[in-house]
Order: C-alpha cells, then structure tokens, then sequence
C-alpha cells in the first residue's frame, strides 16, 4: 500500500474525500457541445494568465517600493539589478495587455454564441465583474511605475469623473486620496492592485468557473427548448471535457507562453522619464484599452462622455435580461450581430483615432498631421524642408 493510499484514507475517514473526487471526476467528463472549438479555451486562458501575473507580482513586490521618492527608482532596479528581474516584469506588463485582451475575446465569443441567455444570465453577470476587474487592475497598475505618461494620464482618468453631477467630486477624491495625483493616490492605487482586485477577482472566477462546471458549455439550442443530455452530446459528436477539452486549453496555454516570452524578450516595455508634475508631456495617452473612452472625451461633453460609458457597462451587464430572443444561435440573430459588430467597429474606430492623434505619420508617401480629435492633415512641403 502507497504511502499516497494511506493518506487518501485517512483523510476519508474525517472527510468525504472520495465522494467529492468522485463527483469532480464526473463532471470534468460531462461533455462539451461539438461547436466547443479552440475559441472555447479563452475563459481558462484569462485565468492562466491571471496565475501568471500573481505570481509576477508577487515577486515585484519584494523590491517596489509604492513612494512617489522610491517608485521609478525600484522599477529600474528590478529590470537592472534584480537576476531575471527584467523577465519577471516583462512577462508581467505583456500579461496584463494580452489578459484584457483573452477576457474581451472571451465575452466577445460568449455573446455571438448566446451563451449569456437562460439559464446562464448570473454566469455572464459574473462574467462582466470580471471584465470590470481586469479593467481595474490595468487602470490602477499603469501607475505604479511613476513615470510621466502614467502619471499624466492618471491625472486625466481620475479628473474625467469630477466632471459628473453629485458624487463626481467625491469619486475623484476618493480615487486621487487629495487634491492632486500625488503620494496618497499611488497609496491607494497600490493596495487596490495588489490587494482589494486580486481577492475580488479570485472570488468572482470561482463563482463563475462553479457555475460553468455545473451548468456546462451553452448549447446552440433555443433557449425554450430542453438542454441536451449527456448521451444527446456524445450522438452529435461532443467530447469530454477531459480529456479532450482540456488538451486544447493545454496547446493554447503553452502557445501564448512562448508569444509571452517572445514579446517580453524582444519587444521589452520601458517605463517613460520619471514623472515631473511641472510638466505636462506631449500626446498623453492611457493603454490601449482605455483609448476609445479617453477619445471619447474629446467630441463629447465630459459628464456625457464619462457617464456613457458607465451606461454602456450597464447594458452589458444586464444584456440577458434585455435580450428576450430565445435564439442562441449566431446565424439566426441578425439584429443582434449587426448591433454588437456596429458597436465593435465604433469602439475601434475611436481606438485607432485616439491612437493617431497628435501625431505624424506618413501615409503613401505624404505626411499627415493628426488633430487632438484624430483628423489628419497633410503637411506642406516647405514646412517639412
């Protein structure tokens, strides 16, 4: 007898060990629908990549030091000093790009496949906390570093919802912890990164990943319509989730490790010069993530621009309840596709205008000069001379 057996015993005999593996075992082999292809491995991806930047971050920690004196110093001492420091930060920023990007395909593929509708509208709920929470630790870990982009862009992030009616002073000192982005707001942003989001996260993906496991994978089926059962699955070509399932999850996994790697040793994020709140820098701008929102600001009034967002988070996070359509498949929701890809193309659209503007670029053979708002004009010749 194994030591391993007699463990397992023993702790049988306390605890309903075996029950509980049984049942575990049980359900990682319920099958998954035969339209479960690799885009269905998004969800444990984002997760993957949140053990990733856990585990990156905690090791950061040992040597930042969240001070407005000592932040920008400490972050250059881990990439210089620190053995394989610079590694563990790379693989830490690309992480949370290539995070924010997984959970946004992730919902993106959940509402084509109408997978957000009955039974499975708290599964989305949770789903969009979660997006919300990433969202979040991009926003207050862009900061950290001290160094002028972040620092700027912090500024414009937390004086954007000041402009609001009511509680829109009181959120913007709430967030900033005084008067300016200062020592307390680098304070605050810190112990929100490192402290209230993870414990946040970690409660609504176990939520969520339950919720998934006992629901299983969203059929096509309409939603008045019964959900089909295991043997119905396995006849129309389903596979078990494990195996078979988790294999994908495994090829994915080790894929965007080795694109993180690639990313992080030959494409190395730097931070900008130390941040100096005298001066103001050309063409601030936040993450890519946050583009379309801060572009957002400059064709709209800024209570309108920051409360539409906020108005748009809460259709999402009410679309199941908004959506009456029994249909799940995405080839009978034509209205639904045309206003979701309508959207999309908006949203990207203000990204790649937020991208160009103020700056200069060369666009078959002729240089442009973007405006705040994105729109260019070309340059003349005598001024380029």
């Amino acid at each position: 007898m194994s030591v391993l057996t007699l463990v397992i015993d023993w702790l049988d005999e306390r605890l309903p060990l075996r029950q509980v593996l049984e049942t575990l075992v049980k359900n990682l082999r319920k099958p998954v629908p035969p339209h479960a292809n690799f885009l269905y491995t998004l969800g444990s991806l984002a997760l993957f990549l949140f053990v990733l930047q856990a585990i990156t971050g905690v090791l950061m920690m040992i040597y930042y030091k969240p001070t407005v004196r000592d932040a920008y110093d400490s972050v250059y001492f881990i990439h210089d000093r620190v053995p394989f420091g610079w590694l563990i930060r790379q693989v830490h920023v690309w992480g949370a790009n290539l995070m924010v990007l997984t959970v946004l395909l992730h919902m993106v593929k959940t509402f084509v496949y109408g997978a957000y509708k009955r039974p499975r509208e708290v599964t989305w709920m949770f789903g969009t906390i979660l997006l919300g929470t990433v969202f979040g630790f991009g926003f207050t870990g862009y900061l950290l570093p001290w160094d002028q982009l972040a620092y700027w862009a912090t500024v414009v992030g937390t004086e954007a919802p000041g402009s609001m009616p009511v509680f829109g002073p009181l959120v913007r000192e709430l967030m900033r912890g005084q008067t300016e982005v200062g020592e307390a707001t680098l304070g605050r942003f810190f112990v929100v990164h490192v402290a209230v989001l993870p414990v946040l996260f970690v409660a609504a993906v176990s939520v969520h990943l339950i919720l998934v496991r006992i629901q299983g994978t969203s059929p096509l089926n309409r939603t008045d319509e019964p959900e089909p059962t295991w043997s119905q699955l396995q006849a129309e070509g389903g596979h078990p989730f494990y195996p078979n399932h988790v294999l994908k999850e495994g090829i994915v996994a080790y894929l965007i490790l080795g694109l993180l790697l690639t990313l992080a040793i030959l494409y190395p994020l730097m931070p900008t010069e130390r941040a100096d709140p005298f001066t103001t820098p050309e063409g601030i701008k936040p993450e890519w993530y946050f583009l379309p929102m801060f572009q957002l600001l400059k064709y709209l009034p800024e209570p309108i621009a920051v409360g539409l967002p906020g108005l748009v988070a809460a259709v999402v996070f009410l679309l199941p309840f908004l959506d009456r359509s029994p249909e799940r498949n995405p080839r009978r929701r034509p209205a639904a596709m045309a206003i979701a890809a309508g959207f999309l193309i908006l949203t990207l659209a203000l990204g790649l205008l937020g991208h160009v503007s103020e700056t200069r670029r060369v666009i078959f053979g002729t240089s442009y000069d973007f405006s705040a708002k994105g729109w260019p004009t070309p340059v003349a010749e005598e001024v380029l001379e």
